[in-house]
């Protein structure tokens, strides 16, 4: 008769009950799928009550998702994946949402199925009653339940039987929760979502080995932020991870259609990419990434700054078959493309050479200062009009055991890099400091201090206990910096330039000229002096243009009340031309050539004319 459900022997069915709680037991200890835990649990408990339909739901996002229930039709099963829970959305999802049991005896007619009835009646899905599934943190993480193709609720014994089902239930969803929290601490980035170096070593080879069978090449794009390190040391490592996080973000907007993207740790990103053949599809897509990544970035605290991106490019086959070998070789075209200030770069054969020549580089500076192998060297800048000297600008010189003499254009770069910039820079500033500190006369050090250097938030710090430790007045101490400085951050490298100068130091641009932006620079922090760029003097007599900006350089210097310097003056005729126009200090070849300090030890004061400079060096010139 209809209503009239047979209840088993209790003892056969705790038995029963006792065996499938076994069973889901071992499946879960094994990491079976949680899918195929509760479908076999759903057979199980359909043979142990006949007449019942069991159906196990998760909610995600306020949302239920279908995990099983083998006796449930597809069809029915697709139609409410995806619904969201609330107080009348049937039975599961008012189940969820009051947190309690709710029984449906009649579908068709009860007012909680009303949207949902034509889903379930045309399967002879006639009544439900469903019982939400609650973790042991009191989270509800789905609905146990019980569908029946008559109109009927349910009984005592089945109720029982969904008592002990729901905590079997509770512990497969949390287990599986577990695993996936595990896999994704092993295999992505906690911080961006993106995959890791693991995923990246699981997915590559397969990527590689299916590119190969369809005979297709394979781009890795190796991506390093550049200056990073200056975000995290101005504004604190919460921004800094925000940042990556916006950075994440935007790239995969742009590397939608790539087959990976995974973050190697700290500011280096991987994009991997199946393409065409020739090498036209990777610079395009290099140019993409570069330009979709660069550009100013704020931050949910309010915090701007400036982002900028290299680029190296490594394909499978022609630069290498597996995967070590290619990732090597997109570093090494990152390298590259930082070394010569390009946005990206692809692999060339000649960069192993590089390679190995940097690698040993990178060692030896990082020891340099420990070995005594720097040594500081000295070039006067002089008065244009009288001749005398006025300054001495510091450079630093490395003299390797192995490879002798090296330039700063190559170490300068790599000690950036590699962090080894900020003991060289306190070398520097201590032992220039320190030296100028016994010259019977008062004349100006002028130090070059990197972007890296002065962006650190202890550097103004630095320079007051060198002032103090070495006796040096701070009138007689200027640091100059470069434009990639503002480039980073304006308003936080005016702050730290400001600090300086109420220490009473004086700061001068270096290079003026070469920027993008020199002028915005120069109306954003009130320096004491500009350089102009060597490369415009040297120009300035058979070039107009050179001559041009030289002057207009001049010009600008005397309406805005800054002293101009002019490097890089080696012959009588520049000189000539720089005193026509106006200039007011120079420094070159032409006056003395960076020295020991010893070497102008002779200077007693500071009358000393072109001429004596220039005869006493002439041998060195």
């Amino acid at each position: 008769m209809t209503g009239q459900v047979r209840v088993p022997d209790q003892i056969h069915v705790g038995e029963r009950l006792h065996a499938l709680q076994q069973e889901i037991l071992v499946g879960i200890a094994l990491g079976d799928s949680l899918e195929n835990v509760l479908t076999t649990f759903c057979l199980g408990v359909e043979a142990l009550a006949p007449g019942v339909i069991c159906s196990i739901s998760g909610v995600d996002d306020e949302r239920l998702t279908f995990i099983a229930g083998p006796s449930v039709p597809d069809s029915y099963a697709r139609e409410i994946e995806g619904v969201r829970v609330g107080p009348t959305v049937g039975s599961c999802g008012t189940a969820i949402y009051l947190r309690r049991a709710v029984e449906v005896r009649d579908i068709e007619k009860d007012p909680l199925w009303a949207p949902y009835k034509s889903h379930a009646l045309p399967f002879d899905l006639q009544a439900c009653w469903s019982c939400p599934i609650e973790a042991a943190d009191g989270r509800v993480l789905g609905a146990f339940a019980f569908y029946f193709r008559e109109k009927r609720g349910v009984n005592l014994f089945e109720r029982q039987i969904a008592g002990e089902c729901v905590k079997f239930c509770a512990m497969a969803i949390e287990n599986s929760e577990a695993r996936k929290r595990l896999n994704n601490l092993a295999f992505f980035d906690p911080l961006t979502g993106l995959g890791n170096r693991v995923t990246l070593k699981n997915r590559l080879g397969i990527i590689l080995q299916r590119a190969s069978e369809m005979r297709r090449a394979v781009a890795v794009y190796h991506i390093d932020i550049s200056e990073f390190r200056a975000i995290n040391d101005l504004h604190g490592r919460v921004v800094g991870d925000m940042a990556l996080i916006k950075v994440a973000q935007v790239l995969r907007s742009v590397a939608l259609d790539c087959d990976l993207i995974v973050r190697m740790g700290g500011d280096e990103f991987v994009v991997v990419k199946t393409k065409a053949s020739d090498d036209s599809d990777s610079k395009q897509f290099a140019e993409a990434i570069v330009s979709g990544l660069r550009g100013r970035y704020r931050v949910e605290r309010g915090e701007e700054f400036m982002i900028d991106v290299r680029a190296g490019v490594a394909s499978f086959p022609q630069d290498g078959e597996d995967q070590d070998e290619l990732l090597e070789r997109a570093e090494m075209a990152l390298l590259r493309a930082k070394r010569n200030g390009a946005r990206f770069a692809l692999f060339e054969p000649q960069m192993e050479y590089e390679r190995r020549q940097r690698r040993s580089l990178e060692r030896d500076v990082g020891l340099a200062v420990e070995r005594q192998e720097l040594s500081l060297v000295f070039q006067p800048q002089v008065d244009a009009k009288t001749g005398s000297v006025t300054a001495f600008e510091v450079l630093v010189r490395w003299a390797h055991p192995d490879a002798g003499l090296i330039s700063p254009d190559r170490f300068i770069p790599v000690a950036e890099a590699n962090g080894a910039i900020h003991e060289i820079g306190e070398f520097v500033l201590r032992e220039a400091c320190r030296e100028a500190a016994q010259w019977r006369e008062k004349f100006r050090v002028a130090i070059n201090v990197s972007a890296a250097q002065i962006m650190r938030s202890d550097f103004v710090q630095l320079v007051t206990d060198v002032l103090a430790e070495t006796g040096l007045e701070p009138s007689r101490l200027e640091i100059e910096v470069t434009e990639s400085l503002f480039i980073q951050d304006l308003a936080a490298a005016s702050s730290i330039l400001r600090r300086l100068k109420r220490l009473g130091v004086s700061v001068a641009m270096d290079d003026f000229g070469t920027g993008y932006s020199s002028l915005s620079t120069l109306r954003a922090f009130p320096f004491d002096r500009i350089k102009v760029d060597r490369s415009f003097v040297r120009d300035m007599i058979n070039n107009s243009d050179a001559a041009a900006i030289v002057n207009s350089v001049i010009g600008l210097g005397r309406a805005m009340g800054l002293c101009v310097v002019a490097e890089g003056v080696e012959s009588q005729e520049q000189l000539a031309m720089l005193r026509l126009i106006g200039c007011d200090e120079i420094q070159g070849y032409l006056f003395g050539k960076p020295l020991p300090a010893e070497s102008y030890a002779d200077i007693t004061g500071p009358q000393v004319v072109f001429n004596d400079i220039h005869d006493k060096h002439s041998a060195t010139l």
